[in-house]
């Protein structure tokens, strides 16, 4: 199954390859066993042959779309039905320009440095060790650390998110069978009381028996044996089959999602146009985590058969996902209103057996997904710990890691049991920072020994700002929401507000500076000769 194969090559995009900077050192220094080094799923089987045009527009589409859409009306709701959207595009074109600068940069450094193609955290690594500012040629290796930190945050991140998901969507199937048979029995009890015994024979009264009210918590704990047992496979490629089907189940219930909601708009008077700016950061938070495909642009831009038609696929493919998150997010509000959940399918009522359908599988899918975003964290994480440990503790140790990051997760989604929280500070915690944070910088240390436009200058300043920004913000707020998650005090409110509006002042201020920059700026040390 060639295409199946492909596909969970690519679905691995995150591991960088092996070496770089610092590791000639670091091999120097002690001796490792070429058993531990991590195998790179993304490299093996057929990726020297490459993938087509379509391949890769049909992986671009899978590494953005994922459970971070359900939430996207959430997201227009903390932002107003009308600047929700429009700041949704906005946002999306950002982070696709994000994307055109990390490839950009990574094709510079592999012809400056006569490399072979580089992945995420060997671009910031490279471009750091190579800047004309020594600060940054000495902190090279931290910049790979740090993306490779962000990175593991944010996969583990997910996963938390899908415990959550997966225990409040089968918590609604669950209790909603449950009610549909109990509302049968009430009828059919009423029924036998009033018309088919005798009215002057008393009958004792027989009331139903209410459905459980399991605690949230409780169906998080029954999933975690089952995905330390899924996440006990190491070799990805066994699961194409699961992964195929987890893709066409979300598929199935985004569509039967969108044959809903289409049914009725409800009173768009009744919608505010604009939210408070204090729930702004929410927006920002949630938006950002589904943005969550940046990852996958290099490894599939390294592996097309003509690189040159990345960037036109990669525009392709974002401005689908872009579409299709717009529609679904401002449809989902119109329908749901102000009751919109954390997720889209928790609205869903119980009462037709396809909205339960919906639930069933996209939780499938998310279950399947979990095992592919843990994947990196444990290819990052447990190498190093291997190495320190003889030969016949490591793939028992292996496994005891394993399990012991499931249970981090699940501990996380204990913690919080909310799925709009958890995927708002997923969002501005580490989606915000390896999509509109890094890659600003990259372009502007990539580029340090050439002269800058004062526009390139001021544009990656912004957005890196705003990226801060909304990072200090959101997770501010989204903190305070789970301490106060009745209501926020007034001073909370007031500081994201402040925060907020930091962002918008910030933005003015180097669109003013822009204005009086003329002619050719150069960096200070651009005269410097780099190695």
């Amino acid at each position: 199954m060639p295409s199946q194969q492909l596909d969970m090559e690519v679905m691995t995009p995150l591991i960088e390859n092996p070496g770089g900077v610092g590791q000639e050192e670091e091999n120097s220094e002690e001796d490792q066993d070429p058993e531990l080094l991590p195998v790179r799923h993304y490299e093996l089987g057929n990726s020297h042959q490459g993938i087509t045009f379509t391949q890769a527009l049909i992986h671009l589409l899978k590494g953005n779309i994922g459970t971070g859409l359900l939430g996207l009306p959430l997201a227009v709701r903390n932002a107003g039905v009308i600047v929700g959207p429009l700041c949704l595009v906005l946002m999306g074109v950002v982070c696709v320009h994000c994307m055109h600068i990390l490839v950009n940069c990574s094709h510079h450094l592999c012809k400056r440095l006569k490399r072979p193609p580089l992945g995420y955290s060997d671009t910031v690594a490279f471009s750091m060790e190579h800047s004309s500012y020594q600060c940054f040629r000495k902190s090279a290796r931290f910049g790979r650390h740090l993306v490779n930190f962000f990175l593991v945050l944010t996969q583990l991140g997910f996963c938390s998110a899908y415990f959550v998901f997966l225990a409040e969507n089968i918590k609604q199937v669950v209790e909603g069978y449950q009610g549909v048979n109990i509302t049968l029995a009430a009828e059919s009890l009423s029924f036998a009381n009033t018309s088919m015994v005798p009215a002057l024979v008393p009958l004792p009264t027989m009331v139903p028996s209410e459905p459980w009210a399991l605690d949230l918590r409780l169906y998080m704990l029954f999933f975690l044996p089952f995905l330390i047992l899924l996440v006990f496979m190491k070799d990805l490629k066994n699961m194409a089959v699961l992964s195929l089907l987890a893709n066409v189940c979300m598929a199935v219930s985004v569509i039967i999602i969108f044959q809903y909601i289409t049914t009725d708009f409800g009173d768009l008077h009744r919608l505010p146009l604009t939210s408070p700016l204090g729930k702004f950061p929410f927006f920002f938070g949630t938006a950002i985590f589904a943005f969550e495909g940046i990852g996958v642009v290099l490894p599939l831009e390294n592996q097309m058969k003509e690189p040159k038609r990345f960037p036109t696929a990669l525009n392709i493919g974002m401005g689908i996902t872009i579409v299709l998150y717009v529609v679904l997010a401002t449809l989902g509000y119109l329908h749901f209103g102000d009751d919109i959940k954390g997720s889209i399918t928790l609205n869903l009522p119980h009462n037709a057996w396809t909205n339960q359908m919906v639930k069933i599988l996209y939780s499938f899918g998310v279950f399947v997904s979990f095992a592919i975003q843990f994947f990196v964290p444990a290819e990052i994480m447990i190498p190093p710990v291997q190495a320190r440990l003889r030969k016949s503790w490591r793939a028992p140790c292996e496994m005891i890691l394993r399990g012991l990051l499931v249970c981090l997760t699940f501990s996380f989604a204990v913690l919080i049991p909310r799925l709009d929280l958890v995927i708002s500070l997923v969002g501005a915690v580490s989606s915000s920072a390896l999509a509109l944070v890094f890659p600003p910088l990259v372009e502007l240390i990539t580029f340090s020994d050439r002269p800058l436009k004062p526009a390139m200058l001021v544009k990656d300043l912004v957005i890196a700002v705003v990226g801060f920004i909304g990072f200090l913000a959101g997770t501010y707020v989204t903190l305070a929401e789970i301490v106060s998650p009745e209501e926020p005090p007034e001073v909370i409110r007031e500081a994201a507000q402040n925060l907020t509006v930091a962002a918008a002042t910030a933005v003015a201020g180097a669109l003013g500076m822009s204005d009086e920059l003329g002619g050719n700026w150069t960096t200070p040390t651009a005269a410097v000769t780099l190695g």
